[in-house]
């Protein structure tokens, strides 16, 4: 085999080896959805605390026409994504065994690890589910709710014959279930000029509602997903086996023979067209799956139908809708006076659904980041165990650390503070896919400029906006 010649100058690794492109899927509805599992991770990602803890009470503030910042967000993570599936779909490896070749050694993989545990590593999303659980089936607290649902994360997955097997067919049940659900309910809760009303206040471009707050402002810049989630479809490309991934090997179950998962990646022969035609159907396979199912479906569609209930429960019911996860208990209620008990415990269950599924992409995606930094950083060491060892290790001390967290403050608070330091995390984890695709991918697969462009612009605005949330409303003194 030859080696691929790159810009690299700053690994000790030697260069790519050249293996040919594995063939992409036709673009049609079955290719779609075979392929859109990464895809529907991240879309049923984008159905949890967002949409669950914040749209529906933004909404019932009448302040609907700030979802235009919303859709805004929704475009630029578009764009970052096309970029983090890039390098998978090229080179087979993940974004982190990239930051791990980068000047200066030892930072990228360290700080990015450290960066995603202190931004995501709290219970936020799951001990929302559980608070609603308690406060709707009438039985238990929270926190016994929430110690259970935590269990269940390692339980599943250790049980599993592949982790993103798993994780894959979870999500799709939680994004059907969810959307399905909530717009059912939210049809026969709202009247059609609700719908009508907040639609047209979402293309309010360029607007700032009176009476909004910084707090309730800041959110919306890094949704539907927002710094580490994007970063993390790095792992659900490499474990499906788009592109080049498909040579790099799978997290298995405890019960399950583990396979080997490759420290350094491949590359495909980027001066051969035919190379490079199958190179670009991946890319679009991705780009439509990602379109689909994690902006229009799981952001933008299930984000409205949430804020048309939230609406409707102020403008219509006259209920007072508060923040946090009492919403869900709020519309619940409506759904019982209207029809009655068994709808009102169906609707909990949708929303409790929405928030319970966010904890399993969390996990996975922080556990699989410090599994390749510890395998990339500590070869010596950890070469004693295979790949999926020292992701159980972290997934087990992530949920034992999350039960521990349960008791430092209510999920809403968290939710709220992990936003705050996610803008940040966002401008962050988008420059360094930046670099990374610049500087290592060879130039006929290196993002285009108008790709650079957007992906810059909305780090800039993460940025200003994490230092005007810090200096006018941080969380710490709401």
């Amino acid at each position: 085999m030859t080696s691929a010649k790159t810009d690299v100058k700053s690994s000790d690794d030697p260069q790519w080896e050249i293996k040919p492109m594995p063939d992409p899927p036709p673009v049609t509805l079955r290719g779609i959805i075979k392929w859109c599992g990464p895809a529907v991770i991240l879309g049923t990602l984008s159905v949890g605390g967002f949409e669950a803890y914040h749209a529906g009470y933004v909404s019932a503030q009448q302040l609907t026409g700030i979802y235009w910042l919303y859709l805004v967000s929704c475009f630029a993570q578009l764009f970052l994504n096309n970029e983090i599936a890039r390098y998978g779909i090229a080179t087979g490896e993940t974004v982190m065994q990239g930051f791990y070749k980068l000047k200066p050694k030892r930072f990228w993989t360290w700080f990015t690890a450290i960066f995603v545990f202190i931004q995501q590593a709290w219970p936020a999303w799951i001990t929302g589910a559980a608070a609603g659980a308690a406060a709707l089936m009438g039985f238990g607290t929270w926190e016994q709710w929430s110690v259970v649902a935590l269990a269940l994360v390692f339980i599943l997955f250790a049980a599993s014959p592949f982790v993103y097997k798993s994780l894959e067919y979870l999500m799709y049940a939680a994004f059907i279930a969810a959307n399905l659900g909530i717009t059912i309910f939210t049809i026969l809760m709202a009247p059609p000029e609700a719908f009508v009303k907040v639609a047209t206040d979402w293309m309010s471009f360029g607007l700032i509602p009176a009476g909004i707050t910084v707090a309730a402002i800041g959110p919306f810049l890094n949704q539907p997903a927002g710094g580490f989630w994007n970063f993390w479809h790095t792992y659900w490309v490499r474990e499906k086996g788009m592109g080049m991934s498909a040579y790099m090997g799978r997290v298995t179950g405890l019960a399950f023979k583990p396979e080997e998962i490759r420290r350094s990646g491949y590359i495909f022969d980027t001066n051969d067209p035919k190379e490079l035609k199958k190179f670009s159907q991946w890319m679009k396979v991705n780009g439509i799956t990602m379109l689909l199912f994690f902006i229009i479906l799981g952001g933008i569609w299930f984000t409205y139908v949430i804020s048309v209930a939230g609406y409707t429960a102020a403008a219509y019911y006259g209920l007072k809708v508060p923040s946090g996860w009492k919403i869900a208990v709020v519309i619940a209620e409506i759904f019982g006076k209207v029809w009655g008990p068994i709808v009102y415990s169906l609707f909990g269950i949708v929303i409790i659904a929405a928030l319970f599924d966010s904890q399993f992409s969390v996990y996975d995606g922080i556990a699989r980041q410090w599994a390749d930094t510890l395998y990339l950083e500590l070869p010596e060491k950890t070469a004693r165990r295979p790949y999926r060892f020292w992701y159980f290790v972290m997934l087990a001390i992530i949920v034992v650390w999350g039960i521990c967290a349960i008791p430092l403050g209510t999920p809403y608070a968290i939710w709220l503070a992990v936003n705050w330091l996610g803008n940040l995390a966002h401008a962050y984890v988008t420059l360094g896919v930046l670099y990374l695709n610049y500087k290592l991918l060879p130039k006929p697969i290196r993002p285009k400029w108008y790709h650079i462009l957007v992906n810059v612009v909305w780090s800039i605005v993460c940025i200003a906006y994490f230092i005007i949330w810090t200096v006018y409303q941080p969380p710490w003194a709401s």
